[in-house]
C-alpha cells in the first residue's frame, strides 16, 4: 500500500507570538499608597483590590490602617491564602511581629487607627500571582440598645458588645458644642475614649466555633449615631420651660440584665406633660459634653407626682420611662431645657449601622518588586 500525504487544513496557532504579548519582563518596585477612603458594607463596593498582579515577583511589605478592627484583610500568594483575618482577633490572640503571615499592631483605637502589618525578614517570593483584598462584611445592626448577643458572618465576633446601651461617651472639652459636633466626635473620638459598654457577648457562652475579637464592630464611623430630640410639652401651671428635667432611678436586677426608670420631670407646676418617646425607642440624654445611652423603652408609663426621693416639689409630674439595660452610674439630673417644643438634651437615638455600617481606611500602603508581568 503506497502512503498518503496527511494534509491539514485548519489553522496553526502562534503560541510563541501569544505568549510574547502576554508575559514580558518588568523589573521594578510597586508602591501603592491610597488613604482616606470610606469602605462601604453593601455589595460590591464593600471590597476594595488593593494589588490582583498576575506575575512573578516578590512581596516586601503591607500595612493598612483603618478605624474599625473588624474589617477583614485577605492575602493571596500563588494557590496559597490566608483565612479571613481580622485586626480584632490577631490582637485577642496576641500576635507579635512574625516572619510569615499578617499580625497586628499593639495600642490601637478608632481615633488612631487598627494596624495590619505583613512585613517578612525577607521578600516572600510569588510565581503566578499576588492578590491583596480588603473587605467589610459588617451587619446591618440596631445599637445603642439592649444588645446582649450577637454573631455574624465576619468570622470574629466581639468578647464584648460595646455598641450596647447602658454606657456613656464623655467629651468634656465639647460641653458647649452641637450634637452634631458630639456625633462627629464619637464617630472619630480624638477628644475622648471611644464608646465601648461593659456588655459581655452571651453568644460565646459555650461555643467554641466562634472566632473572639477585641473591642466591637460598630466604633468609627460604623456606630456613628443620629440624635432626634424628643417632642415635649408642657400645660398649665405658670411653670418656666427649663424646668424640664431627666432623673434617673438606680438599675434593678443583675447587669446586664438590668431595667432602670427614668423620669421626665416638671418641676414646677405644670399639671400635664407630654414626650414623643415610645415603646422600642433607643434613647440618649446630654449632660454637657457627655452623651448618656440608656438603652430600649420598655415601657412608658402613665404621668403620676414625681417621686419624693428626687425632690421636695410636692406638685412635681413626671413620666416614667422604663429602659432595659439602663446606665449603671447615673448623673443626679439633666436639664432636659424644652425650647420650641422639643427639648435638646434628650431623645431617641438611631445609627448608620442599621443602614450602611462603613469602615474608614486611614492608610494603606502596600510594597512589592515585579520580575515578571503575565497581564501583557
Amino acid at each position: 500500500m503506497s502512503e498518503q500525504p496527511f494534509v491539514y487544513l485548519g489553522n496553526v496557532p502562534n503560541d510563541t507570538q501569544k505568549t510574547s504579548t502576554q508575559v514580558r519582563e518588568d523589573k521594578r518596585v510597586v508602591t501603592i499608597r491610597q488613604s482616606n477612603l470610606l469602605l462601604t458594607s453593601i455589595g460590591n463596593g464593600s471590597s476594595l483590590n488593593i494589588v490582583d498582579q498576575k506575575g512573578k515577583g516578590q512581596l516586601m511589605s503591607i500595612r493598612v490602617v483603618t478605624d474599625n478592627p473588624y474589617i477583614q484583610v485577605i492575602l493571596e500568594i500563588d494557590d496559597w491564602r490566608n483565612e479571613v483575618e481580622t485586626p480584632a482577633g490577631l490582637l485577642y490572640g496576641g500576635t507579635a511581629r512574625q516572619n510569615y503571615g499578617l499580625y497586628a499592631v499593639e495600642g490601637g483605637d478608632p481615633a488612631k487607627g487598627y494596624t495590619v502589618m505583613y512585613s517578612p525578614m525577607t521578600p516572600e517570593s510569588f510565581d503566578k500571582k499576588l492578590r491583596i483584598v480588603v473587605r467589610n462584611r459588617l451587619p446591618k445592626t440596631q445599637i445603642y440598645g439592649n444588645n446582649t448577643s450577637f454573631k455574624s458572618a465576619l468570622g470574629t465576633v466581639p468578647i464584648n458588645n460595646g455598641f450596647s446601651g447602658g454606657h456613656s461617651f464623655s467629651a468634656p472639652l465639647l460641653a458647649g458644642a452641637s450634637l452634631t459636633d458630639l456625633t462627629n466626635a464619637m464617630a472619630q473620638p480624638h477628644f475622648g475614649d471611644f464608646y465601648n459598654a461593659p456588655v459581655f457577648n452571651s453568644a460565646l457562652l459555650g461555643d467554641t466555633s466562634l472566632v473572639p475579637g477585641i473591642d466591637h464592630p460598630f466604633v468609627g464611623q460604623a456606630g456613628k449615631p443620629t440624635l432626634s430630640e424628643d417632642a415635649q410639652t408642657i400645660t398649665g401651671g405658670s411653670s418656666p420651660a427649663t424646668d424640664n428635667t431627666i432623673f434617673f432611678a438606680e438599675p434593678t436586677g443583675t447587669f446586664p440584665n438590668t431595667s432602670q426608670v427614668i423620669y421626665i420631670a416638671n418641676l414646677g407646676d405644670a399639671t400635664t406633660i407630654t414626650s414623643a418617646v415610645a415603646q422600642g425607642d433607643r434613647l440618649f440624654v446630654r449632660d454637657g459634653g457627655t452623651l448618656h445611652f440608656p438603652g430600649t423603652v420598655s415601657s412608658v408609663g402613665a404621668q403620676a407626682a414625681l417621686p419624693d426621693e428626687f425632690s421636695d416639689v410636692a406638685s412635681a409630674q413626671a413620666i416614667p420611662v422604663t429602659v432595659q439595660p439602663g446606665l449603671q452610674v447615673a448623673p443626679s439630673g439633666s436639664q432636659a431645657g424644652l425650647s420650641g417644643g422639643t427639648t435638646a438634651n434628650f431623645g431617641t437615638v438611631s445609627s448608620v449601622a442599621e443602614t450602611d455600617p462603613k469602615i474608614l481606611i486611614k492608610a494603606i500602603e502596600v510594597k512589592y518588586r515585579l520580575e515578571v508581568s503575565y497581564d501583557g
